[in-house]
């Protein structure tokens, strides 16, 4: 394998690595949510409704892939997107996902519509 290939495999790899911590609604929402702000443990607790364990969990899955940084101030932990460019891809995903549910549903009655077989 060429050296170029490598780094190109390697960037990949990488990439899977986001995806897979992206793997997830409630981390889906923690990176929708600290799109428009830093916000606190005890915020994103709120928001998202979910147990302090719970959310630990996800968070750390977003730290370790450098998704989201941390910083303490005090006892309070906040977090914040490590890259805006994160939620980017997210809104472009959306947009293809919700392009995709429209052809679909056309499909669907075009489907179900009387007269077609």
């Amino acid at each position: 394998m060429t050296k170029n290939r490598a780094t190109v495999r390697k960037i990949f790899e990488l990439q899977c690595q986001i995806c897979k911590a992206m793997g997830h609604p409630l981390r889906l929402e923690m990176v929708d949510l600290l799109s428009k702000r830093e916000l606190a443990a005890s915020a994103l607790l709120d928001r998202l409704e979910t147990s302090k364990a719970n959310l630990s969990k996800h968070v750390m899955q977003l730290i370790n892939a450098g998704i989201v940084d941390q910083r303490r101030e005090g006892r309070q932990v906040y977090y914040r997107l490590a890259h805006p460019e994160i939620h980017d891809a997210c809104t472009i995903m959306r947009s293809v996902l919700l392009r995709h549910l429209k052809r679909g549903g056309k499909l669907a009655l075009a489907i179900r519509s009387p007269g077609r077989r």
